[in-house]
């Protein structure tokens, strides 16, 4: 697969950036906990999904298929119904177990960011799921 120079150059120096950002933090005495790096995983998996989502959009668009159709408009809103239903019972737990986690901000950005992995989750199902079925 080729890589067009304009999508690889600034992803190599964002994941150049990341590693020596925790190279700095590491020398500066900064030892991240089990749940911080939970968040940064999660952060990494986010922002993995969506840049290869944007490079298989790239890719369909330069072949001429449409970038969006019928098919993926109603994944994309299944999914979302899925998504934040099954948001409202993370939240829920979240709020249940809330001592688990040192402050609130923590507590937040581990809500949002694991209800932003569910949907990438659940899509993910939905659409191979669809696939699939089409055969």
């Amino acid at each position: 697969m080729k890589i067009p120079k304009s999508k690889l150059v600034p992803v190599s120096i964002l994941v150049m950036l990341i590693i020596w950002g925790f190279i700095f933090a590491y020398r500066a005495g900064f030892i991240p906990t089990g749940l911080d790096v939970f968040i940064f995983i999660l952060i990494l998996i986010g922002g993995g999904y969506a840049f290869v989502g944007q490079m298989k959009k790239h890719k369909d668009i330069q072949a001429g298929f449409p970038a969006e159709d019928e098919m993926s408009t109603r994944i994309k809103y299944k999914a979302g119904h899925h998504a934040f239903m099954a948001s409202m019972y993370l939240w829920l737990f979240i709020f249940l177990f809330h001592d688990h986690f040192p402050d609130i901000e923590t507590m937040l950005g581990a809500g949002i960011l694991l209800s932003a992995v569910l949907a990438i989750v659940i899509k993910s199902y939905l659409t191979r799921t669809y696939h699939e079925n089409q055969d």
